[in-house]
């Protein structure tokens, strides 16, 4: 088993790995931001935490949302990034220091192989005061996202869990509306299609972005001319082709 680095991320995004929203700042150098989402429910209160807003500091014409998780209370919060792992990589979701120095309780959860959709975190205040959480917030991510590779597949293919895990709603008041958004036909990319979620990453600016300057480095490394880049890709196809004419003979050797 092994991290996902940044660059391995990128080149895993659109193939085993699908993110979207994917934002400028989304790729850390081994993990993924998660950001909050305006649905949230508090479980001590039973009820959807309410949504507010005040002007950016730094862009005091667009609107920033955020909401309070009550003291001593816990609050389920969806993540605005909806995620899909193959069966060969699973998650991590670790905590962000800066809210767990205000308060915010140690996180430690994970994300199953062949996982779709959003995620539900439960975020615990342990402090005596309300607790601020921002919305699609880029700088202010609620949690982490580890992405390690399986050393072999996983034998589930398909949520393990709910989609978005809804089911810990069950039985509780005042949920009807977070129920109602995420059933909207257009939020199934937020749930189990997968389809959708890739079509919605693959022609975002931010994916095009990436791939195009993980592209440019590869090329910048097989040289500055058309006839080089050939000269230097028959040599890699010339190298993998003895390789793999030579992994029979390794095997049977052993």
């Amino acid at each position: 088993m092994s991290v996902l680095s940044d660059r391995d991320i990128i080149r895993e995004l659109g193939r085993g790995i699908l993110f979207h929203p994917l934002k400028p700042g989304s790729i850390n150098a081994c993990d993924l931001c998660l950001t909050a989402s305006e649905y949230a429910y508090t479980i001590g209160q039973k009820q959807r935490l309410t949504i507010q807003t005040e002007p950016k500091k730094d862009k005091p014409a667009d609107k920033q949302q955020f909401f309070y998780i009550p003291p001593r209370d816990t609050a389920l919060v969806w993540t605005d990034e909806s995620i899909w792992l193959n069966n060969y990589m699973c998650g991590l979701i670790n905590s962000r220091v800066g809210l767990v120095s205000q308060g915010l309780g140690h996180l430690g959860t994970r994300v199953n192989p062949s996982w779709s959709g959003v995620l539900c975190i439960a975020l615990h205040n342990v402090s005596n005061e309300p607790l601020r959480i921002n919305v699609r917030d880029i700088n202010e991510p609620i949690a982490y996202l580890m992405v390690q590779r399986l050393s072999s597949q996983s034998s589930k293919n398909g949520n393990i869990d709910i989609s978005a895990r809804l089911d810990i709603l069950n039985e509780l008041p005042n949920t009807n509306e977070i129920y109602a958004f995420f059933n909207q036909r257009k939020n199934k990319w937020m749930s189990d299609d997968k389809v959708l979620l890739k079509k919605l990453l693959v022609e975002s600016n931010e994916y095009i972005k990436l791939k195009r300057g993980f592209s440019d480095i590869f090329l910048s490394i097989l040289g500055s001319d058309q006839q080089t880049r050939w000269t230097a890709v028959a040599a890699i196809g010339t190298i993998l082709s003895a390789f793999f004419a030579a992994l029979p003979l390794f095997t049977a050797r052993k």
